[in-house]
C-alpha cells in the first residue's frame, strides 16, 4: 500500500526542468593576411654580365642607393583570400669603360598577385601568391646604355613568418619567375629564348605601435635572359648571327615602413 501511494505521488509530480545548454559567443578570428602598404628604401649594389657565350664582355658591382619598393595587400572574398600590387625599381647603372655595351639607365618591375595566408600555430604564418610579373629596363644613352627591353609572364612565391618576440617577427620569401614574352625590345637584341626571374629575402619586422611596422631585410635577386640572331655585341652592320646572355644580379639592403588602414 505504501509502496502504490510513492508511485502515485512520484507519477503526479511536475517533470524537472530541461537543463539548459550554456550559450556559446562566437570568437572574430583576425585574417592572417598582412594588409596594409609598404614604403620602402632598397639601396643595392648591381652586378650585370652580358656575353655571347665567349667570356663575359661587361661586369661590375656597382652601389645604386636610387631604388626603391611600394607594395600594397588587401582581401578579397571575405578575408579569404591575398590581392596585392608591388613595384620596384630604380637606377640601374653599370661600369661601361672599355666596352660599347654598358648599363647607364633605370629598371621597373611589377607585380600583380593573389593567394592565401594561413596561421599554422599561435605566432607561425605561412603565406603563398602567384600572378604576373613585368620588368622594363631602358637606357639614358643611345650608345652604352642599358639594352632597352621589356619581358611579361608568371611567378609565384611563399613565405614563413614567426614572431619571436612580442614585437619582433622574422621572416624568410622565395620567389621564381619565368618571362618568355618580350615587348618593346630593341631590334639588335635578337629573338628572346628565355627569361627568369628568381628572388630570396630574409627580414625582420618590427612593431612600432597598431597599425605600423619597421621592415629591416636582405634582399637577392637574379635576372636571366637569353637571345638568338643578336649583333649587339659584334656591333651595326654585322649579321645577327651571335647567341647573347644577359644576367643582373641585386643585392639590397630594404629598409621599409608598413602601416595598416
Amino acid at each position: 500500500m505504501i509502496l502504490a501511494l510513492l508511485l502515485l505521488a512520484a507519477s503526479a509530480a511536475p517533470p524537472a526542468a530541461p537543463i539548459e545548454e550554456p550559450i556559446e559567443t562566437p570568437i572574430t578570428v583576425p585574417s592572417a593576411i598582412p594588409v596594409g602598404f609598404l614604403l620602402a628604401w632598397k639601396p643595392t649594389i648591381l652586378s650585370v654580365r652580358v656575353d655571347s657565350g665567349a667570356g663575359s664582355e661587361f661586369g661590375s658591382d656597382k652601389f645604386q642607393p636610387l631604388r626603391g619598393l611600394f607594395r600594397y595587400t588587401t582581401t578579397a572574398y571575405g578575408e579569404r583570400l591575398l590581392a596585392r600590387a608591388e613595384i620596384e625599381g630604380g637606377r640601374f647603372q653599370s661600369d661601361t669603360q672599355g666596352t660599347r655595351l654598358g648599363t647607364d639607365g633605370f629598371d621597373v618591375t611589377l607585380r600583380l598577385l593573389g593567394g592565401v595566408a594561413t596561421r599554422i600555430t599561435t605566432g607561425f604564418t605561412m603565406t603563398a601568391s602567384a600572378g604576373f610579373i613585368t620588368r622594363f629596363q631602358g637606357g639614358t644613352q643611345a650608345d652604352t646604355g642599358a639594352p632597352r627591353i621589356g619581358i611579361f609572364g608568371v611567378t609565384s612565391n611563399m613565405e614563413a613568418e614567426y614572431r619571436i618576440a612580442p614585437l619582433v617577427t622574422i621572416s624568410g620569401y622565395v620567389e621564381g619567375g619565368l618571362a618568355p614574352l618580350p615587348y618593346a625590345a630593341q631590334p639588335n637584341l635578337g629573338d628572346l629564348s628565355d627569361a627568369s626571374e628568381f628572388r630570396l629575402r630574409l627580414q625582420l619586422s618590427f612593431d612600432l605601435g597598431t597599425k605600423t611596422a619597421l621592415d629591416v631585410g636582405y634582399d637577392f635577386t637574379r635576372w636571366h635572359a637569353s637571345f638568338d640572331g643578336s649583333n649587339v655585341l659584334s656591333g651595326p652592320g654585322t649579321p645577327a648571327t651571335q647567341a647573347l646572355l644577359m644576367e643582373a644580379r641585386e643585392h639590397a639592403i630594404t629598409l621599409g615602413v608598413r602601416w595598416k588602414p
